[in-house]
């Protein structure tokens, strides 16, 4: 009987397997003497008990291998978690350095235009300016082409001001 009682603690706190092993050793001690009446009805509560311990073992191990496949499901869910958000974050990297790189190309082209524009500016006023010169007035070659190399420089200093004013204005600032 005290095999029994201690199969059947083993069996009510999860040592399955000591629990089998502990009624089947009170199957065995199970005395044969007495009525046999008795004897059957404690055999059949020691067989049923032994029935729910290797049920219950059988569900326990189920339980486990259940557990071990969550967990397994669990990490490469975890994996493909930070696998997923590490591509996002280079995504995002190379969105951001393209958005700079097209930003920086709208910026080159608004001061290239600005550029050209002064050149021209320059170039226009140097053609009209030298016409007027070399067409009007009685001055000797010699000073026309002295007048035409100050108004040249002039308006080559005035469009490397455009250009640096403008380039100043519109540097990228850190």
């Amino acid at each position: 009987m005290f095999h029994f009682r201690l199969a059947c603690g083993e069996h009510e706190t999860g040592h399955h397997d000591a629990a089998l092993t502990r009624i089947d050793q009170a199957l065995r001690l199970l005395p044969a003497i007495g009525t046999r009446g008795s004897h059957e009805l404690l055999q059949g509560q020691y067989l049923r008990r032994r029935d729910d311990i290797l049920a219950a073992r059988s569900r326990a191990r189920l339980d486990e291998e259940h557990a071990r496949r969550l967990a397994e499901r669990e990490a490469e869910h975890q994996r493909r978690w930070e696998r997923l958000e590490a591509d996002l974050h280079d995504r995002e990297e190379r969105q951001s350095r393209a958005h700079q790189a097209l930003q920086e190309t709208a910026r080159a082209n608004a001061v290239r235009a600005v550029e050209l524009v002064a050149v021209f500016t320059a170039a226009i006023a140097f053609a009209v300016g030298s016409l007027q010169i070399t067409l009007n007035g009685a001055l000797s070659l010699h000073d026309r082409l002295w007048l035409i190399a100050e108004l040249c420089t002039g308006l080559a200093l005035f469009a490397l001001l455009v250009i640096g004013g403008t380039w100043l204005i519109t540097r990228p600032r850190p």
